[in-house]
């Protein structure tokens, strides 16, 4: 499966105590609501669905030369790598 899939479905499926590293830093789920999700660092995550019933997650953005970048995608790496490292570990 894709990783950036698995990535994802970690988020989507993600629980209260699910959590992944990122920078030797553990990241955990603090609070699960059924349309957002508390992570310890701060990022509140959101899961939208289009009028055609595709879901997607969201969440606040950061600007860098003057583009916007929503901070959930920086996230889904970090899961990525973590993913990665367990397989070859």
């Amino acid at each position: 499966m894709d990783l950036n899939l698995q990535a994802n479905l970690f988020i989507y499926d993600a629980k209260v105590g699910d959590f992944y590293l990122s920078g030797g830093n553990k990241v955990e789920v603090t609070k699960r609501t059924e349309k957002r999700i508390h992570f310890s660092n701060g990022v509140i995550i959101t899961i939208k669905t289009l009028p055609n019933g595709m879901i997607y997650l969201t969440s606040k953005s950061v600007v860098t030369n003057n583009k916007s970048y929503p901070v959930v995608g920086q996230m889904i790496r970090d899961i990525e790598g973590y993913l990665l490292y367990l397989i070859h570990c």
